[in-house]
């Protein structure tokens, strides 16, 4: 038999184990847009976020469903300011800054911090 029957299926190999988890005040997530929106548009909007705010770890533009797209992105919170609140401000500034692009071609989203980086 190829499996080892005795190791239980949420087991993690114990090489694992010693990797240093770090929490990161970082936002991470996906903002998800109807299939009316073409994807280069989403680049052309994600770039213009890039070449704008320098907080913006990571920018890039997926199939999120079926027949929708979506903007994933990792947004660097400053230190030294409430998580919480700049987590608000920033979902509430880049909302408003969707809505007023997109209007009701803004889909939804799936966003969260503080988060846990493993590697």
């Amino acid at each position: 038999m190829g499996y080892n029957c005795l190791v239980p299926f949420l087991s993690v190999p114990s090489q694992f184990h010693s990797i240093p988890m770090q929490e990161k005040n970082w936002a991470m997530g996906l903002w998800k847009f109807s299939s009316k929106i073409p994807k280069e548009d989403l680049v052309k909007f994600a770039e213009q976020w890039a070449a704008e705010d320098p907080n913006y770890l990571q920018l890039y533009v997926r199939k999120v469903s079926k027949d929708q797209n979506g903007i994933g992105f990792t947004y660097q919170i400053p230190e030294g300011i409430d998580t919480q609140k700049a987590h608000d401000e920033y979902f509430d500034k880049t909302s408003d800054i969707l809505k007023r692009n997109f209007g009701n071609d803004l889909a939804g989203w799936d966003i969260a911090s503080t988060v846990m980086v493993i590697k």
